[in-house]
């Protein structure tokens, strides 16, 4: 069942070394949940200077930032390895909206109160607004997950949620995972997609 939701954009930020697989998981996204979603083409590691802790923030902030302030709404921040095994947007309605993770918490004690991965974060369009001003006040990139940890932790009259999985067993990581592939961010790819028997 489609959520009411239906002026939020689903953004996607990958790379052309992986375009079959994030055009899969942008069928995967249509089939599975009726959403459309646009590929935004970021760096490869080393292109422009990146390396491999800011290639995915330079990619969003030059590619992909420009067209969610365009959009005027509410967009979807995804990864090109998102699997949703619940709606995506069956969410509260918060301004900051982390779905999907691989884990921790922004209620952790400093320095630990960050939520690693990022594969799936609801954006308002107020948070949109913020995101611009936070990403060009920048100096220089991070990994993108710390990135969006410190930009919550950073504006508090946002409203935020990180969400947990209402499936059972529950999943450790919101509501759905990463599909497992290739990474050349973190080739010691450690987690393994959920048990769970679809």
């Amino acid at each position: 069942k489609k959520s009411k939701n239906s002026n939020v954009k689903f953004f996607m930020i990958s790379y052309k070394g992986n375009k079959d697989f994030a055009k899969l998981t942008q069928r995967t996204l249509k089939k599975e949940w009726g959403y459309s979603s646009k590929i935004f083409w970021g760096y490869k590691i080393g292109e422009k200077g990146t390396k491999k802790n800011d290639v995915l923030f330079e990619g969003v902030k030059d590619k992909m930032l420009p067209a969610m302030i365009n959009h005027n709404g509410p967009g979807y921040y995804i990864e090109d390895d998102i699997r949703f095994l619940e709606d995506p947007l069956k969410i509260p309605r918060k301004d900051v909206v982390w779905s999907v993770y691989r884990k921790g918490s922004l209620n952790n004690k400093p320095p630990h109160n960050v939520i690693t991965g990022s594969q799936a974060i609801y954006f308002s369009k107020r948070a949109i607004k913020e995101l611009e001003k936070h990403m060009n006040e920048r100096k220089k990139g991070i990994h993108i997950d710390s990135y969006f940890s410190a930009f919550i932790r950073d504006n508090p009259h946002l409203s935020f949620k990180q969400m947990k999985s209402s499936l059972s067993p529950p999943l450790k990581t919101g509501i759905g995972y990463e599909e497992l592939h290739p990474s050349l961010i973190d080739p010691n790819r450690s987690w393994k997609q959920p048990k769970h028997k679809l």
